[in-house]
């Protein structure tokens, strides 16, 4: 009783994305452990774990079921490709890897009035000129530390980063930090960063990309000393 009063307490201090979910096993267990918030990569995107919108289409409303917030991740660089992506899927909220116009964002905005909208930032696509542009645009920023190619992964330090990172923060729109993070490393991240949330994805999981309960447990009570 007292660990689950702990997860409880946690959840509303730290919120966590777990990303890269392709299973409703893991959609399950998320919702057994109170996560609210999972994410879906678009076959569209570099890196692993990526699935077809028809699949991306059915874990949404499992999601839905467990009251679970979907994020969308895509990379679609044209507008009618992503309003057509999102109108199949029904998410809600999208992290875009490609950054739109304002006008676009505002069409997209316009066109699903309920839709939360995410910016994916990492260290080479930064520009904060951009996002002062359409901050009043946008509902949250993903700030991935590993940025992802083809065929490989290339990974950034935070301490070369929170200069980035800091300014982000000074837009007040919420932050979620990602990237490399694991029980061995997150309370040094919270505690550098502050986050408004953390996103995660293959350090909870086993080799099946299933969420692990134990990985999944032995994380949240990293954090809860943090």
């Amino acid at each position: 009783m007292y660990l689950q009063y702990l997860k409880s307490k946690l959840m509303k201090k730290m919120p966590l994305k777990i990303c890269g979910i392709t299973n409703v096993k893991s959609v399950e267990m998320a919702h057994k452990n109170k996560i609210k918030s999972l994410g879906f990569a678009s076959k569209n995107l570099n890196g692993p774990n990526t699935v077809s919108d028809k699949k991306i289409q059915s874990l949404i409303k499992e999601c839905k079921n467990y009251k679970i917030e979907s994020v969308l991740l895509t990379q679609y660089v044209s507008l009618d490709k992503i309003i057509e992506q999102i109108d199949f899927t029904k998410p809600k909220t999208i992290s875009c890897s490609f950054h739109f116009s304002k006008a676009e964002l505002e069409t997209i905005r316009n066109t699903f009035k309920k839709l939360r909208i995410g910016i994916a930032v990492n260290p080479e696509n930064f520009n904060i000129s951009y996002l002062r542009s359409i901050k009043d645009l946008v509902n949250v920023i993903y700030y991935d530390l590993n940025v992802y190619k083809t065929k490989s992964i290339r990974k950034y330090s935070l301490k070369k980063n929170l200069d980035q990172i800091n300014l982000i923060k000074e837009l007040k729109i919420p932050i979620f930090i990602g990237g490399g993070i694991n029980q061995n490393n997150v309370s040094k991240i919270i505690n550098s960063v502050r986050p408004d949330g953390l996103d995660i994805s293959r350090s909870l999981k086993n080799s099946k990309n299933i969420l692990s309960p134990k990985k999944l447990n032995s994380f949240l009570s990293q954090i809860s000393v943090a």
